[in-house]
């Protein structure tokens, strides 16, 4: 059997699992395609660096893809030879079994060379030292000078001023070239490893635990576990569960929520918990009438939904800015009646005024507003900071605002939350029969992903289908609220 060659990103595979490496290099397809959220993400990288590469305008290119790696060593190397290239992007080089790309190498004024990494990130991760001290490790044992190593990250005290995007601000160096050299002996022992692991005639047996999601999800967690038979209520349903007191319940041998004694000292929300699950019933712990009573009609329900655009396109934000996009209102004059109106930017420029204008006109001055979380408490302090003639009305709008989470979560339980008392667990279980299951769009994230690639290729139907979709959520969300808050009165 041909040995795969390891790259950085099966390196950083097998620096978390083994097994998950083993599936990188063998069995991709265990893993599910990415949906629009993770390709979102690519995409965002794949732009960031490119902005990235920008900032060099004598740089070389090797442009050669995965399926031509003979071609792209090559040139690589010719190209170094010449000496005449300040900068190469995408620059291939192999040592001992493990091929990468790196993304900028910068030639030295003095000799020797910076290896430059770029992630479309605003900060540096620990996640991002092993990632380029493997680099540099092929990079060394192939012979080159490297003498600097750095990551590349967006800045998020960069003002885009609307005109000109300035490449120098907007990108942050941090120097970690210690950190990458300290860790090259750890690289060199787990490259033996990895590539030992690939020679096996079967993939190793690693059993699933807290690695499968540090640091990262594993995609493949699904497929590891799908033979798995999960405990009815696990210990893992209670609510802000610390690590000491998982251990403590691991330690009695507790996996079940049922099998936790009366008096092991839970927290109060997780006791009751606790009390549902034994009892098999939900279990009301607050007064509800008197939470609710603080509504003010009419009642107002509002959602929004943003996107975060790494690269700032509008003046005066900065990148991953949250930008409001669309938002949907239900508003209940009486019990007998309900209306609604929303907003969505269909055009790709800064949607804040026109958002902020059609909002302060749907939910006029009377009247609480009801929400589901803090976000949109949030979004309104950025849209009058963003928006100063505004400012007063927004704070206005602000001031009505009324959470429904901490009702939920402070007054009643029922086992099928299931632990969580986002919108999408407590709903099916308070308002039978309504759920998200029939829209093509499920969730803020995919919606976000969803608006970005309506201003893409998307040809016109496409797009408007898009904005249909987007509708159709955001205006669940609202709707969702109208029930919740009904069956939370009628209880």
């Amino acid at each position: 059997m041909r040995v795969p060659t390891l790259s950085k990103s099966r390196y950083l595979s097998g620096d978390q699992c083994h097994l998950r490496l083993w599936y990188d290099s063998y069995e991709r397809d265990l893993a599910p395609p990415p949906d629009a959220s993770l390709q979102a993400v690519f995409d965002t990288g794949h732009e960031v660096g490119h902005l990235a590469c920008k900032r060099y305008p004598h740089g070389h290119f090797v442009a050669h893809d995965h399926r031509h790696v003979r071609d792209a060593l090559k040139e690589t190397r010719q190209v170094i030879e010449a000496g005449t290239v300040p900068v190469l992007f995408e620059p291939a080089f192999r040592h001992e079994g493990v091929l990468v790309r790196v993304d900028i190498l910068e030639r030295l004024p003095r000799g020797g060379w910076r290896l430059g990494e770029v992630k479309s990130t605003v900060r540096l991760k620990e996640i991002h030292i092993p990632d380029v001290a493997v680099q540099l490790w092929v990079l060394r044992g192939a012979g080159l000078d490297v003498r600097e190593v750095e990551v590349v990250t967006l800045d998020k005290n960069y003002v885009y001023d609307g005109i000109r995007l300035d490449l120098d601000a907007l990108f942050k160096r941090h120097p970690v070239t210690d950190q990458a050299e300290a860790l090259q002996e750890t690289v060199s022992t787990r490259v033996g490893e990895m590539l030992t692991v690939l020679s096996a005639s079967a993939a190793p047996e690693v059993s699933p635990g807290a690695h499968c999601f540090e640091p990262n999800d594993c995609p493949y967690y699904a497929h590891c576990t799908r033979d798995f038979v999960w405990p009815d209520h696990g210990i893992g349903e209670l609510p802000s569960l610390h690590p000491s007191g998982r251990a403590r319940l691991e330690a009695a041998g507790i996996e079940e929520i049922r099998d936790i004694p009366g008096d092991f000292g839970l927290p109060p929300l997780q006791d009751v918990v606790r009390r549902a699950v034994q009892q098999q019933r939900p279990i009301v712990h607050g007064d509800i009438s008197s939470s609710l009573a603080r509504l003010v009609s009419p009642i107002h329900y509002l959602d929004f939904e943003t996107f975060m655009p790494a690269i700032p396109r509008f003046p005066g934000t900065s990148p991953y800015d949250t930008i409001p996009f669309q938002f949907s209102v239900h508003t209940e004059r009486d019990a007998a009646s309900l209306e609604h109106t929303d907003y969505l930017h269909e055009v790709e420029d800064d949607p804040r005024p026109h958002v902020a204008d059609r909002l302060i006109e749907a939910v006029g001055t009377e009247g609480s507003i009801c929400t589901y979380s803090t976000y949109e408490r949030r979004i309104l302090k950025e849209l009058a900071t963003a928006l100063p003639e505004r400012a007063e009305r927004l704070n206005a709008i602000s001031d009505r605002l009324f959470d429904l989470h901490p009702v939920v979560k402070r007054t009643y339980y029922d086992p099928e939350f299931r632990g969580s008392f986002s919108i999408k667990s407590v709903l099916p279980v308070l308002v039978p029969g309504m759920s998200y299951d029939d829209l093509e769009i499920p969730d803020g994230r995919a919606a976000s992903a969803r608006y970005l690639r309506a201003f893409g290729n998307a040809a016109h139907e496409q797009r408007q289908q898009t904005f249909d979709d987007l509708r159709a959520y955001c205006e669940r969300d609202t709707l969702a609220m109208v029930r919740l808050r009904q069956a939370l009165d009628a209880l």
